[in-house]
């Protein structure tokens, strides 16, 4: 997994700011917008509170003046600085929309003028963190850029706000694509220590396979990445500096594509990413992910009552204990009292109240008794039908 906070920037608003990606199997990709105003710490505070109280936030709020770099949410998750096109959550779109708010306007390009330090290669780090790649895929953000749903739904990479389908806005504008990841310094090498020194992001395969529950390529993580490592070792197969690590990088991908080109594949079938039949001459088997018996989940009664007792207006609750929220709205789902739409989004809003409501008249309860706010017997009998604990 890549960088969820960036040690480096400043935590902006209370941290919860969306929810889970709809197409988690996507490519990971990065938005740029810009604010439309002017840079410097006075705007950057005056411009990240307003985000928050439009409920408009990115995940990352940067000065190209001063470096300074914040950051509201998670960025496994989304944020809430895009428009739906149409029944696509554009937010949610990918393994990571990692959205970044410059200070700057549209008509005057930020790379023109710009002063990337520190905060800014941190930024660049946790993006390739998570597997994205050094490209535009949808090409210029000039005024005009096109708006390609084929590619946003498919093609992982850099993205303007210009570029995004179901969106009207033309930031950032005409900005120098190449000065991003120039400034970021580096070639987009992964995050783990066997690198293969200079590497080349346009040539190197940028991209995730499955295999028996199990991901393979850049930025794929966990032991099963360093067994195959040490196999390529092993084989004779090392494009490592270092030795190979936990999180798959491109010197695996190197050493990875030496391997099939040992076993004869060549062109596309030798780019360095595994397939089943390479993995299985490599490792002797094909290995599998291990599946633990998920353990029951508890909702806390006085953290439900609290979410759902906030202002009933649109950001009712918010993400106030949204583990809990987020249980008893898939209980509520599988009831069939709350759309797909509302469910898994930790936000105990008017919608969850009133399909909790309904629960509760379909437990028998009348009057003040179906509020709509949870108590602890109509929530046990949830519970006891839909998987969950109670703790009172």
């Amino acid at each position: 997994m890549g960088e969820i906070w960036i040690k480096e920037a400043e935590r902006l608003g209370d941290g919860s700011i969306g929810g889970t990606m709809d197409t988690p199997s996507a490519p990971p990709r990065v938005v740029w917008h810009t604010t439309e105003s002017g840079a410097g710490n006075a705007a950057f505070d005056a411009v990240g509170s307003y985000l928050t109280k439009v409920v408009s936030e990115p995940h990352i709020l940067y000065d190209p003046t001063t470096d300074r770099l914040g950051q509201y949410g998670p960025l496994n998750q989304s944020a809430r600085a895009l428009k739906n096109d149409g029944s696509t959550r554009t937010n949610r779109t990918g393994r990571v929309c990692i959205q970044i708010e410059v200070l700057a306007r549209a008509d005057k390009p930020f790379t023109n003028y710009w002063k990337p330090g520190p905060n800014f290669t941190a930024l660049m780090r946790a993006i390739r963190s998570w597997g994205v790649p050094d490209t535009w895929p949808a090409g210029s953000c000039a005024p005009g850029a096109s708006r390609p749903r084929t590619t946003w739904a498919t093609k992982g990479g850099h993205y303007g706000h210009c570029h995004i389908p179901g969106n009207d806005h033309w930031d950032p504008g005409n900005i120098d694509r190449a000065a991003i990841l120039k400034a970021a310094g580096g070639s987009g090498t992964a995050p783990q220590g066997g690198t293969s020194g200079s590497a080349s992001g346009s040539s190197i395969a940028r991209y995730k396979v499955t295999i028996n529950g199990l991901e393979y390529g850049y930025g794929a993580t966990g032991s099963h990445v360093t067994a195959v490592g040490k196999a390529l070792v092993a084989k004779g197969c090392s494009a490592y500096a270092e030795g190979p690590g936990p999180t798959w990088s491109d010197a695996d991908t190197k050493s990875y594509a030496l391997w099939q080109k040992k076993l004869g594949y060549s062109g596309s079938d030798a780019d360095g990413v595994p397939g089943e039949s390479s993995l299985k001459a490599l490792m002797g088997t094909v290995p599998s992910k291990a599946v633990a018996t998920p353990a029951t989940p508890t909702v806390d009664l006085s953290n439900l009552i609290a979410a759902a007792r906030r202002d009933p207006g649109l950001k009712q609750g918010g993400t106030t204990h949204a583990a809990d929220v987020r249980i008893v709205e898939a209980a509520l789902k599988a009831e069939g009292l709350l759309s797909a739409t509302y469910a898994g989004d930790g936000s105990f809003g008017s919608t969850t109240v009133a399909a909790y409501r309904k629960w509760q008249q379909k437990c028998g309860y009348t009057g003040s008794a179906a509020d709509g706010i949870p108590g602890k017997a109509s929530l046990e009998k949830l519970g006891a039908k839909r998987g969950f604990k109670v703790k009172a």
